[in-house]
């Protein structure tokens, strides 16, 4: 028996701040790609993804308006077979030429008249084949997308139509709405201010990060990290893997201004980073729970440890501050304006950095779809307004990917800076080695960062 259609859903403000966020220069799709050994079995995947995606309603609804509101409504048209296709490639794709053909599919803009999602089939690639899998931010972020992956997806290669209980979104249990609407009550001033401060910040360094866009894009990744090697040197220096990403990115970011001719030693750039404001049993409900934050990044600093202490004392003070909430107060704002006045106001902030910077936690063992193994997963964080470099990093079964997307404008060389980013860990790594971790300060729990758009 088919499950009853979802009734129609107001959207939140926040979300359509997302889904009017696309640009012909920034399209707000998390562009992300599943890689697998062995040939594809397509009617079996099909019929997989097609049992168990509709466990989440946005995956078969679209965005229309209702008495002057938007709404998530069933797509009575709706055709698994139009959201998934193959590409039969003529010969196995090696990783430049996949890069290239990922980075033709981020260009193109998803289909509002139906559910914007997509996934493109690669049948040979590096031996095995791939899954292009497109979302727009407005339907989720990255640890919702996270929780859309473990759930279409197996432990183990005996695969079966229904999916294990584990993380099923029916399974889950839901935020307590008391307890959130007290603890909005509490810091409604203190994110107010935030918003206020964030407002008046002065526009970043001018470098070549902050040069006009063009539009025109290219998504590029690196082998992965192993990643004991990073949670090794976070623990030997007591900080999180997120300070040592910010820290290592930092570095790279410095390495490639320095080869540019510009000077690295003065203004800090800043960075708008992202953090979760979700409780991960929430997950499945999808939509956005997450601030952004604007964080000085070290990039001024020579030396490595200086920079890695520089990134957690940071990190440690936004933790503690109002301001993920405050930014994400703004984009519940964003979401009740005019469009073209939304976008002045996020063109404002926007203008406060020069790069994103995401950090998620992906599946920590393999997983199988289809009864195929997932050999790699990597992530692309997309950018808004007049940002146009975003990096980030997904962790994997463990592993840790690196990948970069970016306006070519801003970045000419990509695949260069992509390198300073892998190097500047192993600096890190070969810096620290010798040095004792400082005692840990306890503090009280809090949510980690995942990506978006979002």
């Amino acid at each position: 028996m088919s499950k009853a259609p979802a009734a129609p859903a107001a959207m939140t403000r926040r979300d359509y701040a997302w889904h009017r966020m696309d640009t012909e220069k920034n399209l707000m799709v998390i562009n992300s790609i599943l890689l697998f050994e062995g040939p594809v079995d397509m009617e079996r995947l099909v019929s997989t993804i097609g049992h168990r995606l509709p466990n989440y309603p946005r995956f078969t609804q679209k965005v229309i308006r209702l008495r002057g509101r938007p709404h998530w409504v069933e797509d009575d048209q709706f055709d698994i077979t139009q959201h998934i296709k193959l590409e039969r490639m003529e010969r196995d794709v090696p990783r430049d030429e996949l890069q290239n053909h990922l980075t033709r599919l981020a260009h193109l803009p998803l289909e509002r008249n139906r559910p914007m999602w997509h996934m493109t089939v690669l049948d040979r690639v590096n031996g095995g084949h791939a899954i292009v899998f497109r979302v727009h931010h407005c339907i989720t972020d990255g640890l919702g997308l996270v929780h859309v992956l473990n759930h279409l997806t197996d432990d183990n290669g005996l695969h079966g139509r229904t999916p294990s209980p584990v993380g099923h979104p029916h399974r889950a249990v839901a935020h307590n709405p008391v307890c959130s609407a007290v603890v909005r009550a509490v810091s409604a001033l203190k994110v107010a201010a935030h918003v206020a401060r964030l407002s008046v910040l002065w526009p970043d360094a001018q470098t070549q990060f902050k040069t006009p866009m063009t539009g025109a894009k290219q998504l590029v990744w690196l082998p992965p990290l192993e990643m004991d090697r990073v949670r090794a040197m976070s623990k030997r220096m007591g900080v999180t893997l997120n300070d040592v990403w910010v820290a290592a990115v930092s570095g790279a970011l410095r390495a490639y201004l320095g080869e540019r001719g510009q000077k690295p030693d003065g203004r800090a750039l800043r960075a708008a980073v992202t953090f979760n404001l979700r409780e991960k049993g929430n997950a499945f409900q999808l939509g956005n729970e997450f601030g952004l934050v604007a964080v000085d990044l070290p990039t001024n600093e020579e030396a490595p440890c200086e920079r890695l202490r520089l990134s957690s004392s940071r990190m440690t003070a936004i933790k503690r501050s109002h301001q993920p909430r405050a930014t994400m107060a703004f984009l519940s704002i964003a979401g009740c304006l005019p469009t073209a006045l939304q976008h002045f106001a996020l063109n404002l902030f926007t203008s406060k950095g020069s790069v994103v910077l995401t950090n998620i936690e992906g599946p920590s063992s393999r997983r199988y779809l289809a009864g195929s193994r997932l050999t790699d997963l990597i992530c692309w964080v997309p950018q808004a307004g007049k940002l146009g470099v975003g990096l980030a990093f997904i962790s994997y079964a463990g592993q840790i990917q690196l990948a970069l997307f970016v306006d070519t404008d801003l970045v000419p060389d990509p695949d260069r800076l992509m390198q300073l980013t892998y190097d500047a860990f192993e600096e890190l790594e070969l810096a620290t080695q010798d040095v004792e971790a400082p005692q840990p300060v306890s503090e009280p729990a809090l949510p980690g960062m995942v990506i978006t758009a979002s």
